[in-house]
């Protein structure tokens, strides 16, 4: 790393950074703490230094492959061995701020290859289920009424829906209050195990945008191997099928199911 410290002075290192809480919600705080080990220069001197960094920042995950943030940093720069544990008179400091956007590689909604070169072949878009069965089926239908409906983030109304908005305004018409955030919805309702043949339609489905990030993204399975969502697309219909290249995706982010309704 190098990190100008003035108009004549530099910090030349490498470094170790840890984050806590990031990732886990599609929107939220986080912290993080680092160490860096490396070379502080000036203008008469080169001295072997430590840099201590401690920060807070904010992310927006608008898609589980960009998201959009700021952080705030406090670091303290020392220059000797004996100033690593105690800090020198002249240590440098002070606080930074940033914005920016983060991309992250990889598979895609609908990321898999969709037809061609050996790929698997597109599939018509899904349609709404012939038959809606099961105790929570007047609440599946209140949530296919809302599709075509634009994302809006935080939204709870027809006007626009975010995933768990879109979730607890259907089960809400219907007089079932559900927590407002998808990380709370996780906990609504009974377990049901995570499998495709244990669903029943009206059963919330929970994915994470990666390995550990906590639930980020909410869905209510309609019944036909298809749920229904709102994305950054809208509210829309997607299959639970791996033929399927978006339905691939989102197997491989399912990490749950619950089911408010026995």
């Amino acid at each position: 790393m190098s990190d100008t410290l003035g108009r004549r002075r530099a910090f030349y290192g490498l470094g170790y950074e840890i984050q806590a809480f990031r990732g886990r919600r599609t929107f939220g705080p986080y912290a993080l703490a680092g160490a860096a080990l490396g070379i502080s220069t000036d203008t008469s001197t080169q001295e072997l230094a430590i840099q201590w960094t401690l920060g807070i920042g904010v992310e927006w995950r608008a898609l589980s492959w960009i998201a959009f943030g700021s952080e705030a940093r406090y670091r303290l720069e020392d220059r000797g061995p004996s100033g690593f544990w105690n800090p020198r008179s002249d240590a440098r400091k002070g606080m930074s701020a940033t914005i920016g956007v983060s991309l992250g590689l990889g598979k895609r909604e609908g990321g898999r290859g969709t037809g061609g070169n050996g790929g698997p072949p597109d599939l018509p878009p899904p349609e709404p289920p012939t038959t809606i069965t099961g105790n929570a089926a007047d609440v599946v239908q209140t949530a296919l009424e809302s599709l075509g409906t634009p994302y809006t983030w935080g939204g709870t109304a027809e006007n626009g829906f975010d995933c768990s908005g879109l979730i607890q305004y259907a089960y809400g018409q219907h007089g079932i209050r559900l927590p407002r955030m998808s990380r709370d919805q996780a906990h609504a309702g009974g377990e049901v195990t995570p499998t495709v043949d244990a669903l029943r339609p009206g059963d919330i489905l929970l994915f994470s945008a990666r390995p550990g990030a906590g639930v980020t993204h909410v869905g209510m399975y309609v019944g036909e191997l298809k749920f229904i969502h709102s994305s950054s697309r809208g509210v829309k219909l997607s299959r639970m099928d791996p033929r399927d290249p978006e339905g691939g995706y989102w197997l491989d982010r399912w990490v749950g199911a619950r089911r408010v309704i026995p």
